[in-house]
C-alpha cells in the first residue's frame, strides 16, 4: 500500500482504521424536528376540533350519552376498550392469514379507527368540561371542545406520557361507546 506524501506521521495502522470509518451522517435538521412536532400538535388540534364539532352539530344526544357513560363508569369503559383493542389484534391476525380474510380485515380496521377518533374526541370534550369547571368558567359544549382540543393537542407534544395517555383516553372512549351500545342492546 503507497501512501501519499503530504500526510502526517501516522502509523499505518492508524491510517487503515481511519480509512475503514464510514463517513459522518449529518444529525437530522433540527427545524425538520420543530416542523414535525408543531405540525403533529396542529394536526391534533385540528382533527379534534373538526371531530368534535361534527359530532356536536350532527349527534349531540349520542356525545351526550357517551360523555355520561365515560365519567359514571370510567373503569367499565376502559375495560370494555381495553378488550375490544385486543379482541382487534387478534381478529385481524387471524383474517390477516387467509386471502379471503384480508379482504375482511381491512373494513374492520377502518371501522375500528373511526370509533378510536369519535371515541377519543368525545373523551376529550369530557376533559375539556372538567377542566373548564375547574377554572369557574361557564361555557358550552362548544367551549368544552376547544379546552379538549388544547388538552389534546398538548399531549401530542409529549413524546412518550402523551400517548399513553391519548391511548387511555381512546380507550375509555371506544369503551364507553361499545358499553353504551351493549346495554341499549
Amino acid at each position: 500500500m503507497s501512501l501519499p506524501r503530504d500526510l502526517p506521521d501516522m502509523d499505518l495502522l492508524s491510517l487503515v482504521v481511519l480509512q475503514a470509518q464510514p463517513p459522518m451522517q449529518p444529525e437530522p435538521d433540527a427545524l425538520l424536528r420543530l416542523f414535525g412536532s408543531a405540525a403533529q400538535i396542529g394536526g391534533r388540534f385540528v382533527g379534534t376540533l373538526l371531530i368534535g364539532a361534527l359530532l356536536l352539530a350532527f349527534a349531540p344526544d349520542f356525545t351526550e350519552r357517551i360523555m355520561d357513560t365515560a365519567e359514571d363508569e370510567p373503569v367499565t369503559s376502559f375495560l370494555w376498550g381495553f378488550g375490544i383493542f385486543l379482541a382487534l389484534i387478534v381478529v385481524t391476525v387471524v383474517l390477516a392469514i387467509t386471502i379471503v380474510g384480508i379482504v375482511l380485515a381491512i373494513p374492520l380496521i377502518i371501522v375500528m379507527i373511526v370509533l378510536n377518533l369519535i371515541g377519543s374526541v368525545i373523551v376529550f370534550v369530557l376533559v375539556g368540561e372538567r377542566l373548564a369547571e375547574a377554572g369557574d368558567v361557564d361555557t358550552s359544549r362548544w367551549g368544552h371542545l376547544v379546552v379538549g382540543s388544547i388538552v389534546a393537542a398538548l399531549l401530542a407534544a409529549i413524546p412518550f406520557i402523551g400517548g399513553l395517555v391519548n391511548f387511555v383516553v381512546s380507550t375509555v372512549g371506544v369503551g364507553a361507546i361499545v358499553y353504551r351500545w351493549r346495554s341499549n342492546a
